[in-house]
């Protein structure tokens, strides 16, 4: 069999093992396969190391389907777009996040957040994504994110 990207002999049979792993459709009379996205369970997220890690693609909307704008695909940066699309109430109430309503910047690692009026403390990646995810299910949004893991692994999660 031919290794390249054509077929030479249109009679040879082609064999793909698990092609179920894949998207299929046919542009221009050529067979295109691309990997189907397996989604990541929220109990499954503790198993995965977000050091190092960086989001490819993040799609967010509201309740009513609106979508809320992502500056920077970076984990505070998307916590914050959603805080800032939550009454400051609704926050608190629900947060696993600690906040002081004074400017605090970098004292015990809390940085004022001008736009949801008060100082947060940061926290790695991973506790960050899981609050993401929080406040997501709390306020009945949608989330749609690619992450790309240290080791190159893609990680797909969903919250509809």
């Amino acid at each position: 069999m031919n290794t390249t990207n054509t077929i030479e002999n249109q009679y040879e049979i082609i064999r793909i093992p698990n092609i179920e792993m894949y998207e299929q459709q046919i542009i221009n009379g050529e067979l295109i396969l691309t990997p189907k996205k397996l989604y990541t369970r929220e109990d499954e997220i503790e198993m995965f190391d977000f050091k190092g890690s960086h989001i490819e693609n993040c799609i967010i909307k509201n309740e009513e389907g609106e979508h809320i704008n992502i500056s920077r695909k970076k984990y505070r940066n998307i916590l914050i777009n959603i805080w800032k699309n939550v009454p400051f109430q609704k926050i608190i109430q629900n947060t696993t996040f600690n906040f002081k309503l004074t400017r605090e910047n970098g004292n015990k690692g809390y940085n004022y957040c001008s736009e949801i009026g008060a100082s947060f403390q940061d926290k790695e990646a991973r506790l960050t994504f899981i609050e993401i995810i929080n406040m997501i299910k709390i306020n009945k949004m949608f989330i749609d994110i690619s992450i790309k893991l240290h080791n190159g692994k893609m990680l797909y999660f969903k919250v509809e």
